[in-house]
């Protein structure tokens, strides 16, 4: 894994001031990234000793409200609910293979619309959970290379299972790029080696070379 979030991102994480399907990308990746998870547990122990590092006068008050807080949480009736046990890996599957989810993103596997197919190689599936946004599974079959292109706006990637290369690297399970108009790329899938991503558009993304240019759709581009 060579590709991370930027610490200012993991910061905002921490923070609470990512968008909720930035939130989920990040939740994604520091699964799987130990070095990630390390820097989001120091940001964190970070704020609390922020939190906590008030004048007295401050202190004497979160007291007071904690106080208060716990005191309404003691009056709550019991729930007679079950306990609910952690939440387990959902799966999925396409192009007749089955593949299982980070724990982050099982939560919303209801969500997961349909597989499209562009020529039995590379497959879609948008994830409904965001209105500002385009998220989408997308499947790469083994040897296969997408048409160069560039975005209209900001395009993240996260690698679920496999890799990929492009013009600026490699890239495997784990990995997380942010991408703009001043990146052009070709993804491109080794033999025998196939790749399942996240992948979240702000914008349409456009075709740089050859025919595929006919998918701009006279300059707005194209979502997959």
């Amino acid at each position: 894994m060579s590709y991370h979030p930027e610490d200012l991102m993991l910061k905002s994480y921490v923070e609470g001031e990512l968008d909720a399907v930035s939130a989920l990308t990040i939740a994604v990746h520091i699964e799987t990234c130990p070095e990630c998870k390390r820097k989001v547990a120091l940001f964190e122990q970070e704020c609390g000793e922020a939190l906590f590092s008030g004048s007295s006068e401050h202190v004497d008050h979160d007291e007071q409200v904690f106080d208060e807080i716990f005191d309404s949480i003691v009056c709550l009736e019991q729930n007679s609910e079950p306990f609910r046990m952690p939440r387990k890996p959902k799966q999925i599957e396409v192009n007749g293979k089955t593949f299982t989810l980070p724990v982050s993103l099982s939560s919303f596997v209801d969500h997961i619309g349909e597989w499209h197919s562009y020529g039995g190689k590379v497959f879609s599936a948008p994830v409904d959970i965001a209105d500002n946004s385009r998220v989408n599974l997308m499947y790469i079959a083994e040897d296969v290379q997408i048409p160069q292109h560039t975005h209209k706006g900001l395009e993240s990637t996260l690698v679920l299972h496999g890799s990929f290369s492009d013009e600026n690297g490699h890239y495997q399970v784990g990995d997380f790029m942010i991408e703009d108009g001043s990146v052009k790329h070709s993804p491109t899938t080794s033999k025998g080696q196939d790749c399942l991503c996240l992948t979240v558009l702000t914008e349409p993304m456009l075709f740089t070379q050859g025919i595929a240019r006919l998918f701009n759709r006279f300059g707005k581009g194209m979502y997959p």
